[in-house]
């Protein structure tokens, strides 16, 4: 039997079926062609995606999908009864905290790209006064919200910046350590890692990052090189201390040792650093970029548990799944039938009941008869219209 699997670019084997043709971007053109439909994986395939950054890719295996670890997020009351109206989604950060939090990563990130470690002492110490702010603001929205559940709503603005992007890692990040039973202060040096992750990115030229064509084996040697960059920098500017330099160094390390910069595998990865990296995949795969559109929750979730034992820890993917919502009541939806729907009961976390939009029409996606609808993407607010 032949399955459809989403997996990481960087796990592709040669010989693997593409399941869709896969394009990137190329300078201001039409899309390239990378990868065909039906072909078998090369190593040029390969290296050509790598390069594009392209995080993941439908393919056709007859490995069976992976089991789910446990069911996401129970609801914390019982089933209530479908309603025609989906109830307001109660973000876990205010739109004013959210604001505030990325002003402050914002600040703090244009201290630390001054040069040679020269920094004004003032401004310096408002920036991370702002930033410690900051974390224990959003670790308090973690840690005392009446459901304690994060969502699509808490991670996406569709104003894609490395600043929302860290603040995303965060929030899934301290909720994943709140279930593994970590303390208040451990919660708090998770956050700050988190926050700081991508604090390396700041030496890459904005021409690599910014860069439309293809990447050359040199250049993308430099967006590898992102993690330990971070860490020199956050060790020169003397901010943190070896734990937040190792968890921000080695959060691109894998479960398995194929990971970078070290090749570190199972408990030689710091804790953190284990923790962070499930939270970035799954907030990378699910975010808009210019290059490719964004995988569905369903999907990104099906991806991060296709990579236990691989990329990431079973009892780490386990606490994710607990304090993450996919389809949270009034998520906004396209259907595989281009239908807009709005989600009105989510029991069944991978397969919701919706609501056609401007309509009374009413759809389980559990039910046999709906099977072969799916939904294919999280819609912006602007777009459900009036």
């Amino acid at each position: 039997m032949t399955y459809r699997r989403n997996i990481l670019t960087e796990d592709l084997k040669e010989g693997m079926e593409i399941a869709e043709s896969v394009y990137v971007k190329y300078n201001a053109g039409s899309p390239l062609l990378a990868a065909r439909k039906g072909t078998a994986v090369t190593a040029k395939i390969i290296n050509l995606l790598m390069r594009y950054q392209i995080k993941w890719v439908e393919v056709l295996t007859k490995e069976a999908p992976p089991v789910i670890p446990e069911t996401l997020a129970p609801a914390p009351s019982p089933k209530p009864k479908i309603k025609t109206n989906a109830p307001e989604i109660k973000p876990v950060l205010t739109p004013e905290l959210r604001e505030e939090a990325i002003h402050n990563i914002c600040e703090l990130f244009s201290v630390l790209s001054k040069p040679d470690g020269i920094v004004n002492m003032t401004t310096a110490y408002q920036a991370v006064s702002g930033f410690e702010s900051a974390l224990n603001q959003v670790l308090m929205a973690v840690t005392q919200d009446s459901t304690g559940l994060v969502h699509i709503h808490d991670l996406k603005t569709y104003d894609e910046y490395t600043y929302h992007h860290s603040l995303s890692v965060a929030l899934l990040s301290i909720a994943t350590g709140q279930v593994m039973g970590l303390n208040s202060k451990e919660l708090q040096a998770l956050g700050r890692c988190a926050l700081l992750h991508d604090i390396g990115k700041q030496s890459i030229p904005l021409g690599i990052i910014n860069k439309a064509g293809k990447l050359s084996n040199e250049e993308f040697d430099i967006v590898k090189s992102h993690p330990t960059e971070g860490a020199n920098n956050l060790k020169l500017k003397s901010m943190g201390n070896q734990d937040l330099w190792n968890g921000v160094m080695f959060h691109h390390e894998k479960y398995n040792g194929s990971g970078y910069p070290k090749k570190l595998e199972k408990n030689e990865i710091p804790l953190y650093s284990r923790i962070i990296a499930v939270a970035d995949v799954y907030d990378a795969v699910t975010s808009y970029r210019s290059y490719r559109t964004p995988m569905t929750p369903d999907a990104a979730y099906e991806l991060i548990c296709s990579e236990v034992g691989k990329a990431f820890e079973y009892d780490i993917v386990k606490a994710f799944a607990k304090r993450l919502v996919l389809y949270p009541p009034g998520t906004p939806v396209e259907l595989s039938d281009k239908r807009l729907a709005i989600v009105i009961e989510n029991e069944n976390a991978m397969r919701p009941v919706v609501k056609v939009l401007n309509t009374d029409t009413l759809i389980n996606m559990d039910a046999v008869d709906n099977l072969s609808l799916s939904i294919t993407r999280v819609l912006a607010p602007n777009e459900l219209g009036s």
